[in-house]
């Protein structure tokens, strides 16, 4: 389910006013005009009439947006209902926007499916933030980029290396020899890829403009845009099956990092943090077979 998704239809539904609803959300108005023209396809029926003041909803406008309400209704009380059930362990574990985004549903389906009783706290940092605060010992674990900073009390166990990409709309190839001024879109100013991205940029001599934008779906609608590249994690852009999209293979940017579970050294054996690292290590048992 993409309740980011429904909430934005309900959005458009509610509001009757696209020009408004961009301004309020990560999208063009050009955007959501071809997300309404979506909509009408999917159900077979116009949602709006086009009058001189501006867009009216229709009678089957108004059946559909009844309906995602009580989606998005029944949805919430879902959560609720499962966010009440005693768990007999409480572990935190600090994620990346990346990693969360990647691995996040699949750890919340093991723990379900298999009844693993762990009550597992998500915390969304940056993986610098998240190296700190695992060595202060504000969270149990962390599963994240490999921090620049390593502490000596830490186990940095490898999960997997990962690839990100330096993207744009195929229609707006970016000529970096000319060094034109740049947006880069990235989900975390504070992420590793960001990081790699923003040093060969500046190496580079190319000016740009940071945007930091937290829907992965609209990045690709930002990217309609001129000079504007994104750089994401490969995993991520075949999640969400982009296309229409250029990579670049930029000289001496390396475009690999490692990703690791991070806790305490005097924490090895602690059961818990075992059990989640042997469940994250599980959901990439398929990947790795095929190697």
């Amino acid at each position: 389910m993409n309740i980011e998704e429904i909430a934005l239809k309900i959005e458009l539904l509610q509001r009757q006013n696209l020009s408004k609803s961009a301004e309020i959300t990560n999208y063009t108005q050009s955007a959501l005009t071809s997300k309404v023209k979506k909509m009408e396809a999917e159900i077979g029926q116009a949602i709006f009439k086009r009058t001189p003041q501006g867009l009216k909803i229709t009678e089957v406008g108004i059946q559909y947006r009844n309906f995602l309400q009580l989606v998005t209704q029944e949805y919430e009380e879902f959560l609720q209902a499962i966010s009440s059930q005693e768990m007999t362990t409480k572990v935190s574990c600090g994620a990346s926007h990346t990693t969360i985004k990647i691995y996040g549903a699949s750890i919340a389906n093991i723990l379900h499916t298999k009844n693993i009783a762990l009550d597992v706290d998500f915390t969304v940092e940056s993986s610098n933030s998240l190296n700190e605060k695992v060595h202060n010992a504000e969270m149990n674990c962390a599963l994240t980029s490999k921090p620049i900073k390593i502490y000596p009390d830490l186990n940095y166990d490898i999960i997997a290396t990962e690839t990100f990409e330096v993207i744009s709309n195929n229609r707006h190839i970016i000529h970096f020899n000319e060094r034109p001024t740049l947006t880069l879109l990235v989900l975390s100013k504070g992420c590793m890829y960001t990081r790699a991205v923003v040093k060969w940029l500046k190496n580079n001599q190319i000016p740009f403009n940071m945007k930091e934008i937290k829907s992965v779906s609209s990045i690709l609608d930002f990217l309609q845009m001129d000079n504007t590249i994104a750089v994401l994690n490969t995993k991520l852009i075949d999640l969400y099956h982009y296309s229409e999209i250029h990579y670049y293979k930029l000289q001496q940017l390396e475009n690999m990092i490692k990703t690791v579970f991070i806790y305490k050294k005097n924490e090895s054996n602690d059961p818990k943090i075992m059990q989640l690292k042997n469940v994250i290590e599980s959901i990439l048992e398929p990947a790795n077979e095929g190697l």
